[in-house]
């Protein structure tokens, strides 16, 4: 035992040396820009579930960046200008989020999460989900680039065996209704 955890200290101390010399920072490929939440809808962007944030590109903001708040995902931004973006709910029927569901056997399924009311998303184009359950948390995969990997997004509430296979219907994490602060994915 004494051997494993001298190779394990060894181990660790030249991954330190490595990450030293290649400048290596943990968490460099992106951080999250706090934003204000300035108002929602209106305007052009009323037939839309969006909100207007206080930063925009001038602090680094792009279209397409995830946006957060500690609960979970609120959706992504889909407009900047210098000083504001708009941000997208994960509620609007556009939006799509690939992501993760754990299931009962403990191998997790995967779907894609819709937009479909204020208080619910559908879950479908699921694999592996003859064992989903409901109340089991969803959270996003990571795949498609858009959304980091593990960001809660909602539980799920209902599964059916619909048209389409197996569907679920999923209650947000967030409220968007009481945001008042949320954080953006800005790329370094």
């Amino acid at each position: 035992l004494s051997l494993v955890r001298e190779e394990c200290d060894r181990l660790k101390a030249e991954n330190a040396a490595l990450r030293e010399s290649l400048g290596y920072k943990a968490g460099s490929a992106g951080a999250w820009e706090p934003a204000e939440v300035l108002s929602s809808g209106g305007g052009a962007a009323a037939t839309r579930d969006v909100i207007r944030v206080g930063k925009g590109s001038l602090a680094g903001i792009r279209e397409g960046a995830a946006v957060a708040v500690p609960k979970g995902l609120v959706g992504r931004v889909v407009s900047v200008s210098p000083h504001t973006s708009e941000v997208l709910l994960l509620t609007d029927p556009s939006i799509r989020v690939s992501c993760r569901i754990e299931t009962a056997e403990g191998a997790p399924a995967h779907g894609i999460l819709m937009g479909a009311d204020s208080d619910r998303m559908l879950l479908g184009h699921l694999s592996g989900a003859a064992a989903l359950r409901p109340h089991a948390k969803v959270v996003t995969s990571g795949l498609g680039g858009v959304f980091p990997k593990g960001i809660e997004i909602g539980t799920l509430l209902l599964v059916t065996n619909g048209v389409r296979g197996v569907e679920g219907e999923v209650v947000p994490s967030v409220d968007t209704a009481t945001l008042e602060d949320v954080f953006i994915r800005r790329d370094r």
